[in-house]
C-alpha cells in the first residue's frame, strides 16, 4: 500500500514538472524580442587633455566648436556666439538625464555682470537654460534637467556663449542617462513571418528570396489604441516604405523582398517606429547581395586615407577595379554610416579598360566617422558587389 502511494506521489511530481516546463517554454517562445533594461550611462567630453583634443566617452558621436580657440585644458570661445555642439546618441527610453558643465569665465571690472559669460544651452533647437557663469577664479559646476528634450536616436546639444567681456571655457561636458525601465515598446524584433500574434524567429539577416522582411512590435497596454508606424530606410538612408495603424498588443509593419525592389537593394537596411507620432526606436536588419553575373565589374580595392582634416578641404582617393567587359559607366558612393555626409555618383569613362583606377575626391567640415558603399555600374546594367571603407574627419 505505501509502495502505491509513493508511486502516485511521483507520477503527480512527474507531471507537475512537465506542466511547469511547457509553461516555461511558451513563456520563453510568447514574449521574443528586446527589453529595454534599466541602465545609467554617462556620455562625456573632456578638454582637459588640449592640446591633444577632447576625449570623448560613452554615446558622444561627435563634437564641432565655432568661434575657439584652444587652452590650457580649456575649449576657450572667444566672442559671442561661439559655441560648442555635441552630437548625443541615445539607445534607450529615459527616465531622466542631466547635463553637467564644468567651466568658468574671467572676471572683467565694468562690463555687464562684471564680465561673467552669459550661457545659452539648447536642446535639439529648444532652449533649455540661459544664465551666467560666475566664477571670476576656479571652476564651476553647473547642472541641468534636459530628459524632456532628448529623444531616442541623434540629439544635438548646443551651449552658445553670448555677450563677452572676456573669454568663456569648458573644460568637460557631461550627461547622466539613466533609461526607463519599460517605455512604449516592450519588445521589437526582426523576423521572417508571424503566427497567431508572435514573431517566428528572431533575425537580422535576410537573402534576396526570403518572402518578407518584417518588423514585429509589443507595445505596453496603455498604448493600445494609439498610432504607430513603421518607416523603413534602405541603405542609401532614404525612406523606402511607411505604413501604420492604430496598435494593439502585437503589430508588424513589413517590406516584400523576393521579386520586388529590396531584393537588389542590398546592404544595411532600418525601419524606425514611431507611437502617436514620437520615435521609439531603430531597428537595423541587413538584405544579403544576389549573385552578380560574371560579366558585372568588380571593386579590387579603394585607396583612401583613414583619417582626414574636417576643414572643406578635397582629399583625393582611387578605386581600382575589374572588368571582364571593359564597360563600366558609372560609380555610386552611399552612405552607411555618418552623422551628416551627402551621398554622391558620377560617370567615369573608363571604356576598353578590363582592369585599372580612377580617382575621387571627399570633403567634409564635421567631424565624424563615416562608412561608404562603392558600387560600379556597366552598360549592360550589371552592377558590382557594393565594396564598403571607412575614415575619421577630425
Amino acid at each position: 500500500m505505501k509502495t502505491a502511494k509513493c508511486a502516485i506521489q511521483a507520477i503527480i511530481i512527474l507531471i507537475i514538472a512537465a506542466t511547469l516546463l511547457v509553461l516555461l517554454s511558451f513563456v520563453s517562445w510568447a514574449n521574443p524580442g528586446l527589453s529595454p533594461a534599466s541602465t545609467t550611462t554617462l556620455p562625456a567630453l573632456g578638454f582637459s587633455q588640449y592640446p591633444h583634443g577632447g576625449a570623448v566617452i560613452n554615446n558622444i558621436v561627435s563634437w564641432n566648436a565655432h568661434g575657439w580657440t584652444r587652452g590650457a585644458g580649456y575649449l576657450v570661445l572667444l566672442r559671442p556666439g561661439a559655441f560648442l555642439e555635441v552630437m548625443l546618441d541615445v539607445q534607450a527610453t529615459l527616465t531622466n538625464a542631466t547635463l553637467t558643465l564644468t567651466h568658468r569665465s574671467g572676471y572683467a571690472p565694468g562690463c555687464q555682470d562684471h564680465g561673467h559669460a552669459p550661457v545659452s544651452i539648447t536642446v535639439n533647437g529648444s532652449t533649455v537654460a540661459y544664465s551666467y557663469v560666475p566664477s571670476s577664479s576656479g571652476l564651476a559646476t553647473n547642472s541641468w534637467e534636459i530628459g524632456r528634450w532628448l529623444r531616442l536616436g541623434a540629439n544635438r546639444i548646443r551651449i552658445t556663449a553670448g555677450s563677452l567681456c572676456s573669454v568663456y571655457e569648458i573644460r568637460r561636458l557631461e550627461v547622466s542617462l539613466h533609461s526607463a525601465q519599460r517605455g512604449p515598446l516592450e519588445a521589437v524584433q526582426m523576423t521572417h513571418d508571424v503566427a497567431d500574434n508572435y514573431a517566428i524567429d528572431n533575425v537580422a539577416t535576410f537573402s534576396p528570396s526570403d518572402r518578407r522582411a518584417v518588423c514585429w512590435t509589443k507595445v505596453a497596454s496603455e498604448e493600445i489604441g494609439q498610432q504607430i508606424e513603421w518607416r523603413f530606410y534602405d541603405p542609401t538612408g532614404n525612406l523606402y516604405f511607411a505604413a501604420d495603424r492604430k496598435a494593439n498588443r502585437y503589430n508588424w509593419g513589413y517590406i516584400g523582398v523576393a521579386n520586388r525592389r529590396p531584393s537588389g537593394l542590398p546592404g544595411n537596411w532600418r525601419v524606425d517606429i514611431y507611437i502617436a507620432g514620437r520615435f521609439q526606436v531603430s531597428v537595423p536588419f541587413t538584405i544579403e547581395t544576389m549573385r552578380c553575373s560574371v560579366n558585372a565589374p568588380r571593386v579590387t580595392g579603394i585607396e583612401f586615407p583613414s583619417v582626414i582634416l574636417a576643414d572643406g578641404g578635397k582629399t583625393k582617393g582611387y578605386v581600382s577595379f575589374f572588368d571582364p567587359n571593359g564597360d563600366i559607366t558609372s560609380v555610386r558612393f552611399d552612405v552607411v554610416n555618418a552623422v551628416r555626409f551627402t551621398p554622391f555618383s558620377f560617370e567615369r569613362n573608363v571604356s576598353g579598360k578590363t582592369n585599372g583606377s580612377f580617382s575621387f575626391r571627399i570633403w567634409t567640415t564635421m567631424k565624424q566617422t563615416v562608412t561608404l558603399k562603392v558600387t560600379l555600374y556597366d552598360r549592360q546594367r550589371n552592377k558590382s558587389e557594393p565594396y564598403y571603407f571607412s575614415f575619421r574627419a577630425t
